[in-house]
């Protein structure tokens, strides 16, 4: 079951699968997680300057949508198998500026990458140029890789970006409350105010853009070279 998971979701866009064992409990009382990321187009990420795109929104939303159409899908595949299974979604707020299950957290701890200063989960692949995934279920999958520890080392690249000012700087470690790091409220306000003609202020990206970890530098330093 494992590999037909994971083999399906990688044959319908997903970039990493990963699985582990929950060390926290959960609405639902599952204590098994499949967490799995789905890349955003680096050309509408580059195109994020000084605010949101309209092309960024619709991109958000149409991956978002993909996200939940997998997850259920996994999903009733191991409910055939006679397993509990809740497929988590992809951007829902249940609890004020929370959701009822944080994707970050399987991410991690299923080996996908970490979380970054900026909040954003920064995939070991793709950098924070992802969406996340999740399946609680009770079907006692194996974890196949070890939790990333913290990789921004000295950047501050979106503390200093970030036009809310929400970004501590502080450094994120297992345990740590969101709190710590990024001042959600500050950053969901700002957008709210500043990108209501995009998205009714829901997105920003703009942290998510100046990260390093996105390889887009790299990328087209590389391109140019050829």
């Amino acid at each position: 079951m494992q590999n037909k998971i994971k083999k399906f979701l990688l044959e319908n866009g997903a970039g990493q699968v990963g699985f582990c064992r929950l060390e926290k409990e959960n609405p639902f009382g599952l204590s098994y997680a499949v967490s799995f990321t789905i890349p955003l187009s680096d050309a509408i990420v580059d195109g994020i300057d000084a605010e949101p795109t309209h092309t960024y929104f619709h991109h958000y939303r149409t991956v978002n949508t993909l996200i939940d159409n997998l997850s259920l899908r996994a999903g009733l595949m191991i409910g055939k198998q006679g397993y509990r299974y809740v497929p988590v979604a992809a951007s829902q707020s249940v609890n004020g500026l929370q959701g009822i299950f944080s994707h970050k957290y399987a991410a991690y701890l299923s080996g996908l990458g970490y979380i970054g200063r900026s909040g954003l989960f920064v995939s070991s692949e793709a950098g924070p140029r992802v969406r996340l995934g999740t399946i609680l279920t009770d079907f006692p999958f194996e974890r196949e890789n070890a939790p990333i520890e913290f990789g921004c080392g000295e950047c501050r690249a979106c503390v200093n970006a970030c036009p809310a000012m929400a970004i501590s700087g502080e450094d994120w470690r297992p345990g740590d409350e969101r709190e710590k790091i990024i001042d959600a409220k500050a950053c969901s306000d700002h957008m709210k105010k500043a990108y209501q003609h995009i998205g009714r202020g829901v997105v920003c990206g703009i942290c998510m853009k100046v990260c390093p970890k996105g390889n887009c530098d790299k990328t087209h330093s590389l391109h140019k070279e050829r």
